[in-house]
């Protein structure tokens, strides 16, 4: 589906900072058909799904870690940058203009949590949604559950629903008016030893035990197996880089109906 704007406070991009660039744009060719053309920003190159803009890449040196990005729309990045510093968060850069397609910055909540806020200025965000290969979902993992709510209610609007993942682990699933927008699980003992609060985009795919066999075909590595989370599989990849993602597979009713 072609998507051509984004209501504020809605996830609406998401992009991957790379060391290099060749090796990433490769990689996520091969998993999942993505081509790329280099943007306007030096460094910046965006990926595509068919003929729509579905992704980013960002180079960055080769100490700086690897990762995946979402970012949140609105309507005035200046006034959000305000709203995430008095309600406890950091501005690591901007606002400041990505060229002529938004007004951007990245910034942290309380826990340390990093990503990025989206003024539209030519360049709403991705261009396709609920298609094999666009990013279907973000989710934020913290040790600080009640914190992250004020948080991202304060700053976004979002509210909350608590659910639960197939395995009985409560979830909770943030919503902005009668929109799902995002989603959250509290970090416990099943999370690596010592891992920070961190965001994490999910791609949607055919088959997710396929997707995972191909990105190690493509040198990534499988860090959560397929795992059935009650609306589907899913499984955690790393790219070559270290870079983390995820993969969902959705169960054909639940595909039918998003």
């Amino acid at each position: 589906m072609r998507v051509r704007g984004y209501p504020a406070g809605s996830p609406c991009w998401a992009d991957v900072s790379t060391p290099d660039p060749v090796a990433s744009r490769e990689f996520y060719g091969g998993l999942f058909g993505w081509t790329w053309r280099d943007a306007s920003v030096d460094g910046y190159a965006n990926f595509y799904l068919g003929d729509r803009a579905v992704a980013g890449l960002r180079t960055v040196e080769s100490t700086a870690p690897a990762g995946w990005m979402p970012y949140v729309s609105t309507d005035d990045a200046d006034t959000t940058v305000t709203l995430v510093r008095e309600n406890g968060g950091s501005v690591l850069t901007g606002p400041a203009e990505l060229s002529d397609a938004a007004r951007i910055a990245v910034v942290a909540d309380p826990a340390g949590a990093t990503f990025g806020v989206w003024q539209r200025v030519r360049f709403p965000g991705a261009q396709v949604a609920n298609e094999f290969g666009a990013v279907c979902w973000s989710e934020l993992a913290t040790g600080v559950p009640a914190t992250a709510t004020d948080f991202y209610g304060k700053v976004f609007g979002w509210s909350d629903r608590p659910a639960e993942t197939a395995d009985g682990t409560p979830y909770t699933e943030w919503y902005r008016e009668d929109r799902t927008v995002a989603g959250m699980i509290e970090i416990g003992s099943w999370f690596p030893h010592a891992v920070a609060a961190h965001w994490t985009v999910m791609v949607l795919v055919e088959d997710c035990a396929l997707s995972a066999a191909r990105a190690l075909q493509l040198g990534g590595k499988v860090q959560l197996t397929p795992t059935d989370i009650g609306a589907g599989m899913y499984a955690q990849l790393i790219d070559p880089q270290g870079a983390a993602f995820r993969v969902l597979e959705l169960y054909p009713v639940l595909l039918a109906a998003f």
